[in-house]
């Protein structure tokens, strides 16, 4: 398991601080410091739009930030018991890989960077650091966490954010986001978020056909599928549907979002996610 992890963090590290690993570095933290509201001139950014300012004015207003400032960076591990599949990698290594990623690259870029791994509880908290140790310490932790048993409680993960962490922070959320109605707005509205959705191609759309034992990684239940093509594509479409759902809150509040696959290089797709 060490030399894995160690391969992993190679890799990571290599991306980051490479000389074309500069992408994911440059993170500003748009809306982190806010400066002031002026009249919009050709070439700004409009995301940067101010729209109640807009229509109180009747001109277009945009927000404009001091962009050169520390940031409080928070990586956080969704610990679920579903990571622990994957055809190509397991969903939890790739997890992994993520994260050290994101946390090599706040290192790199001089800023306070925390890290979490939470179930329906803390499981697990490194302060804030800004020391090459820290991306260690997370991904070690994240890599050797026993998710099974474990589920995600998005609104107990809500509560424990609003009341730890007071200071405004550009946070990543790493999991495969699976439940009903996932509700991240109360945290929206005051941090900077990032969603990275792990999944492996196969669960999406299961090419299998016959008799199986399904077992949960939740509650170890087992349940008994016969699974035929008509099976699998209602199974798929009721996984979209959920997919759209979970998306579309993503868009409504803001909040920056993308899917990571276990057969995708990490830091190419970060990079691509975080462009937007």
């Amino acid at each position: 398991m060490e030399a894995r992890l160690q391969e992993i963090l190679i890799r990571a590290k290599k991306d980051v601080f490479s000389s074309s690993g500069d992408t994911l570095t440059k993170l500003k933290g748009d809306g982190l410091d806010f400066r002031e509201i002026k009249e919009y001139e050709f070439g700004d950014d409009v995301k940067k739009i101010n729209w109640k300012a807009t229509a109180k004015t009747g001109a277009t207003k945009v927000n404009i930030f001091n962009i050169d400032r520390e940031l409080n960076i928070l990586i956080i591990f969704l610990a679920s018991g579903s990571l622990h599949f994957g055809t190509m990698r397991l969903k939890q290594e790739v997890a992994t890989e993520t994260i050290a990623t994101l946390a090599y690259s706040s290192i790199k870029n001089n800023n306070r960077l925390s890290s979490l791994i939470f179930s329906t509880k803390e499981e697990k908290f490194i302060p804030p650091s800004k020391q090459l140790g820290a991306v260690y310490q997370i991904s070690e932790a994240v890599f050797s966490e026993d998710c099974l048993k474990k589920e995600v409680d998005y609104n107990k993960l809500c509560e424990y954010i609003n009341t730890v962490f007071k200071e405004r922070s550009l946070i990543f959320l790493v999991g495969d986001f699976y439940g009903d109605n996932i509700d991240l707005s109360s945290i929206a509205y005051k941090h900077e978020l990032y969603a990275l959705v792990v999944r492996d191609r196969f669960e999406e759309n299961p090419q299998i056909r016959g008799d199986f034992e399904f077992v949960s990684p939740i509650d170890f239940s087992h349940t008994e599928v016969t699974m035929n093509s008509q099976s699998a594509n209602e199974y798929a479409k009721l996984l979209k549907a959920q997919d759209n759902a979970l998306f579309e809150h993503f868009s409504k509040h803001g909040i920056a979002s993308g899917k990571i696959y276990t057969d995708e290089d990490v830091y190419l797709r970060l990079t691509q996610i975080i462009k937007g």
